[in-house]
């Protein structure tokens, strides 16, 4: 699989990944607000708490592994 493959294919398993994190907070979403982002690979989240009046960004990317299966990225 060439570098542009796996690219497509890690953007694509990021999109299903917010797809599902968005089904899961609108079940619930009486307390917080969230607004996303997506560009290829990464998500940036924002989170907003109604009740506590805060707001918190979060990202999410794919966890990157050296040759001894170590994470290298968090």
């Amino acid at each position: 699989m060439n570098n542009i493959d796996k690219q497509k294919e890690r953007a694509s398993n990021t999109e299903e990944l917010l797809d599902h994190l968005i089904e899961i907070i609108e079940n619930n979403d009486s307390r917080f607000s969230l607004e996303w982002s997506v560009g290829g690979e990464t998500i940036t989240m924002e989170i907003y708490d109604k009740l506590k009046n805060i707001g918190y960004a979060a990202k999410i990317y794919p966890i990157e592994y050296d040759e001894n299966d170590e994470p290298i990225n968090l």
